[in-house]
């Protein structure tokens, strides 16, 4: 416990320092300042507890020192000294949060008691502190287990449910291997960019906090366990043995699906069976981990174990690439794009595709690739050389989507490499015209590239040769440009005029047209 004294009068701090035994009283160190300068150069330094201060001290007061504490978020305790009787001190000192206030001349005993009372209270913040640091770490421990666990007992099919019910019992979860349950996974899929940098469980924690919401209304347990990134896993289980019948579970797992779009603007799928007892739960995983493989157009709603046709995996074949690869020999890499892409879009709408008939159409493709670049001398691995991007081009096989955006990047490709100074020009036009069509939004360099079928990294190289700026500085010059415009030719509010120029953060947009114009939209206006 460290303790700063700080008093102009070189008497008044003696007196404290050795009329107080700081030693019974539990004070490791006893620091001084005369003034508020020496004051925050300690506290910037040293670790204080408690400040014993003196209101009147010339240049600054002690009130003065205690709100520039307070505004550094600085936890100490503060004990006010004064030799004047004025009840604005006292006030102000209490409204500043300070413990107690001590009119002066005081006894010693009445100040060490004072100074007892406030270590007292900075002892109980640090222990209670320190509960709620080891109930925090004590949660996410807890929360690392149960991953753990279900991970190992469903996933890779530990199926010693004994264990799993006695380590669940240490958790505080009450369930027995006859209890009968659901079992559900889940998959989240066309997450936004906001979300793809969470980390820490926030995923987890916020499907959790609306699944055990919509099913506690049913008396209904949930456990959430997440087993991958966007991939999670409930056990439904009722303490009173009533559990909800399999049509309110698809009730309340579809209004989790519209929950989640409405709130985080991401799809989610759900794969789930009848209720089972607990020591069925490795082999139901397994059937639904198998529906979850299959959903490559990912679709978003409730999948029923019962509704799963016997049908034996897609048979259909997959079309001669060989007129693609004439295709991209001849420059026509927009057909090969549109005529693949339309080729998936159709069978995923007749439910014709699935992982297994992904996973060769895409080995074909890439084949396709290699064996069209050798021959039109194409460097292939420029074409996938982005490291961002590689893992998910060696996986575009696990979805349509991917697949998709591999097959027009690839084609796009091929034209890029060499690539014409017209055809660069044009796609330079595109690009203007694209920033140009929507100047009121949020234009992304991710949404520019998608428009013209490159990767961003190339769209930037590209624009900044073309046009000797770089992409993002021209985009916000446009916007400015249109905003000046608009605040001088028109009476919109201002709020309006970001809006109108792509920008829903009012100070933002009053900074950066600061920057641009040295002026504020305010100033522009009058």
């Amino acid at each position: 416990m460290n303790v700063l004294i700080v008093d102009d009068q070189t008497q008044v701090v003696n007196g404290l320092i050795f009329g107080i035994d700081w030693t019974k009283i539990g004070v490791n160190e006893v620091l001084k300042a005369y003034n508020a300068f020496e004051a925050r150069e300690i506290i910037n330094s040293y670790s204080i507890d408690l400040l014993l201060c003196d209101i009147e001290m010339p240049a600054e007061s002690g009130l003065d020192l205690y709100q520039w504490i307070k505004e550094q978020n600085i936890d100490i305790e503060c004990i006010f000294l004064t030799a004047h009787a004025d009840f604005t001190y006292a006030k102000m000192a209490m409204q500043l949060g300070g413990f107690d206030y001590i009119l002066q001349p005081a006894k010693y005993e009445t100040i060490e008691l004072t100074i007892m009372n406030a270590i007292q209270k900075i002892t109980l913040k640090k222990e209670t502190k320190k509960y709620y640091a080891y109930g925090k770490l004590l949660q996410q421990n807890t929360e690392i287990l149960l991953d753990n666990l279900v991970k190992d007992w469903i996933i890779r099919k530990n199926k010693d449910s004994s264990r799993f019910i006695e380590v669940l019992s240490q958790i505080h979860v009450s369930l027995d291997s006859s209890d009968h349950i659901y079992l559900v996974m889940l998959d989240v899929f066309h997450v936004k960019e906001t979300m793809k940098s969470w980390s820490n469980g926030l995923l987890k924690f916020s499907i959790g906090n609306i699944v055990k919401e919509l099913f506690a209304r049913y008396g209904q347990n949930v456990l959430v366990a997440q087993v991958d990134d966007q991939k999670l896993v409930f056990i439904i289980y009722a303490m009173n043995r009533r559990l909800i019948d399999p049509e309110g579970v698809t009730r309340q797992l579809n209004r989790l699906i519209e929950v989640y779009q409405s709130y985080y603007g991401c799809d989610i799928a759900c794969y789930t069976g009848d209720k089972i007892v607990v020591a069925e739960a490795p082999d139901l995983a397994a059937q639904l981990r198998e529906m979850m493989q299959n959903n490559v157009s990912l679709t978003s709603k409730v999948f029923q174990l019962k509704d799963r046709t016997d049908q034996q995996t897609v048979t259909n074949p997959i079309p001669n690439m060989k007129i693609w690869s004439k295709l991209l020999e001849q420059g026509d890499s927009e057909v090969v794009r549109d005529q693949a892409c339309e080729l998936l879009d159709h069978l995923a709408m007749q439910g014709k595709i699935d992982a297994e008939f992904l996973k060769r159409f895409y080995q074909q493709f890439i084949q396709m690739l290699y064996t069209t670049a050798e021959i039109v001398d194409v460097p292939i691995h420029r074409i996938l050389q982005e490291e961002d991007r590689l893992e998910k081009w060696l996986s575009s096989y696990t979805n349509v989507d991917n697949m998709k955006e591999l097959i027009a990047y690839a084609s796009q490709c091929f034209k890029s490499f060499p690539g014409s100074e017209d055809e660069m020009k044009n796609q330079v036009d595109i690009i203007l015209q694209y920033i140009r069509d929507h100047i009121d939004q949020d234009i992304r360099r991710t949404d520019i590239a998608r428009e013209v079928y490159l990767n961003p990294n190339y769209v930037s190289r590209l624009f900044k040769s073309e046009t000797g700026i770089s992409l993002k500085e021209f985009i916000i010059m446009e916007k400015m440009k249109l905003a000046q415009a608009l605040l001088k030719s028109t009476k919109l509010p201002i709020s309006i005029v970001a809006m109108k120029v792509g920008y829903t953060n009012f100070s933002h947009f009053s900074q950066v047209y600061k920057k641009t114009w040295n002026v504020t939209p305010a100033e522009e206006r009058q």
